[in-house]
């Protein structure tokens, strides 16, 4: 196959607000920080995050395991 035959297709999405400001979706963007999901774990797996946690090791999964949940989280 030569590469003139190939097509690549990248959807993106662009909304304007009613200030008049793009707001621009990629597909495939990786999310940011504050939106990634949590991440789901076992009893035993998060036993052992809290473990390595007490030892100085710090991880995003022992972040989410410690953090205090929000008002809205709650309900």
């Amino acid at each position: 196959m030569r590469a003139k035959e190939f097509t690549i297709n990248v959807p993106i999405n662009i909304k304007i607000n009613g200030d008049g400001d793009p707001e621009i979706d990629v597909a495939g963007q990786e999310p940011d920080a504050d939106d990634a999901p949590d991440v789901m774990m076992s009893p035993q797996q998060q036993e052992l995050e809290l473990k390595k946690g007490e030892l100085g090791k710090k991880s995003i999964a022992l972040a989410q395991i410690t953090d205090e949940p929000e008002d809205d989280e709650i309900a």
